[in-house]
């Protein structure tokens, strides 16, 4: 049910989301091999996976690339944040959020004065929005880390905005299946929640 780049997009995010990270970059080597992608298709997999599992992660990935094309590091920071920082994430947080992005910003500023702010511009602009890899793509990543490492409600609303942005539940499925057969994790739960949205595409994301 998985294109071979949503497979591969799946793997490598499963295997290094449970520390598995010598057999991720295998999968990665033989891939660029094969010159199925590009190098920055790959390096742009590892900077967004510093989201949710952090700068250790994301080095770790870009180091290991330099390192296999002997070219000089990548650096770890994000291309020169830009005016139009704020309202590209803004923008990314709609797509994924619907009509309930505004609701999310609120909520996060209740938690901590101003993080609502920094999560769209950071998270959402200066990451999300990134060229070099679709957002679908994107979306995927953030699934995968969420249900393996058990964030049900952010699962559900990144569950829901991967829908939004265009991957199809069955892909979605297969996603969680092929995760959960990676970290031996049982998928039950987080396909129930995958269903619900699926049944009820306007209910709200959290």
């Amino acid at each position: 049910m998985l294109t071979p780049r949503t497979r591969l997009i799946t793997t490598v995010s499963s295997l290094y989301t449970v520390r598995k990270r010598e057999k991720a970059f295998r999968a990665v080597e033989r891939a660029l091999r094969k010159k199925a992608y590009p190098i920055r298709f790959f390096s742009e997999i590892f900077i967004h996976l510093s989201l949710f599992l952090g700068y250790p992660a994301m080095l770790d990935g870009l180091e290991r690339l330099a390192v296999m094309k002997r070219r000089q590091k990548f650096s770890p920071t994000t291309s020169k944040r830009q005016k139009s920082v704020a309202k590209k994430g803004e923008k990314i947080l709609r797509r994924i959020y619907g009509k309930q992005a505004m609701k999310l910003i609120s909520r996060l500023d209740g938690l901590e004065n101003g993080l609502g702010t920094r999560i769209t511009e950071d998270a959402y602009g200066a990451i999300m929005g990134r060229p070099g890899l679709p957002l679908a793509d994107r979306e995927v990543i953030n699934v995968v880390i969420l249900f393996l490492d058990g964030f049900e409600p952010q699962l559900y609303s990144h569950l829901r905005g991967a829908l939004r942005v265009g991957v199809k539940p069955r892909t979605l499925q297969s996603v969680l299946l092929l995760a959960a057969s990676i970290a031996s994790k049982n998928p039950r739960t987080a396909i129930q929640i995958l269903r619900r949205i699926a049944q009820n595409p306007k209910q709200g994301s959290f």
